[in-house]
């Protein structure tokens, strides 16, 4: 029999015990299926780690998409396949790689590729050692992923308006009118000033309810790395930049963006240290930043 290991992180935005059982039932039926739940931050990429020692065939996460990035970090570049079972707020990754959204149709849509071996070869990338799926930031979106980790309202019913309210106060409070702080270069291209900078590996980077926030519109798991980063942020743009993030996204061909497709590596050097973000992870206040592509580095049960 195939042998998987469930990674369940019990606080993640909706897990529950319910549907915890449910997928137990439903995996257990065709696979050796080893539970293990995530007690503290970094556990999962232990759990993870360990299935590679052990030669599983699989990791499965029920967790979100900060659950999904821990265990990658063990599987990029082994044989095991990574599956996703949505339990956060968001799900980002599940929902962009059409994983249904209830758990327990999920761990039925994955037990057909488990049975048959099949596994979709995917990029990834790179910031500073740690791989991300989707994407990596430093500045504005790092610094409202920061904030809204830190707000006693949580993660949970009130996620979306969290973020929106969040977003717009680091716009406006912060980012708004202020000089660029950072030094981007792009492979071999001249340095640019930039104020914010964004790397997608996928899109898109996040959810508002059922619509999807499209920062890099061109970004794919099967190309290079796509780069978006704001030269400038004034009073027209926040509105401006909200329409096209939903509606028009022709925010890449503006004339205070810098947006580059399909590209290998980054640098990014700050004037002092800005907060940086991995899949929507906050992981801390960095100077200098390195983007880079692992082609076809992760298996993905999908």
């Amino acid at each position: 029999m195939h042998q998987a290991l469930l990674v369940v992180n019990p606080y993640a935005g909706s897990v529950s015990a319910r549907a915890e059982q449910g997928i137990i039932a439903t995996l257990r039926s065709d696979f050796e299926l080893e539970v293990a739940n995530t007690t503290r931050r970094g556990h999962a990429t232990d759990l993870a780690r360990a299935a590679v020692d052990r030669n599983f065939d699989a990791v499965l996460t029920f967790g979100g998409d900060g659950t999904i990035n821990e265990v990658m970090q063990a599987l990029v570049g082994t044989d095991l396949a990574l599956g996703i079972l949505p339990g956060g707020s968001t799900n980002v990754t599940a929902r962009a790689l059409g994983v249904p959204r209830n758990p327990m149709r999920a761990a039925a849509f994955l037990a057909a590729p488990i049975r048959s071996g099949s596994k979709r070869r995917v990029n990834v990338g790179r910031v500073n050692g740690r791989y991300f799926l989707f994407s990596a930031g430093m500045g504005f979106d790092a610094e409202v992923v920061k904030r809204v980790e830190a707000d006693p309202k949580g993660k949970r019913a009130h996620h979306q308006w969290t973020f929106l309210q969040n977003s717009l106060s680091a716009a406006i409070g912060e980012y708004r009118n202020s000089d660029p702080t950072i030094t981007l270069q792009v492979e071999d291209e001249a340095p640019v000033r930039v104020v914010t900078a964004l790397c997608c590996n996928a899109r898109p980077l996040t959810y508002f309810g059922g619509l999807p926030v499209d920062a890099c519109p061109r970004a794919s798991l099967d190309s290079g790395l796509d780069l978006f980063s704001f030269k400038r942020i004034t009073s027209l743009t926040i509105p401006r930049f909200v329409f096209s993030l939903f509606v028009s996204r022709s925010h890449p061909r503006w004339n205070n963006v810098h947006y580059c497709h399909d590209v290998g590596n980054a640098t990014l050097e700050a004037d002092a240290a800005l907060p940086v973000q991995v899949d929507g992870d906050y992981i801390g206040e960095w100077s200098e930043v390195m983007w880079s592509l692992e082609p076809n580095a992760l298996h993905l049960l999908i």
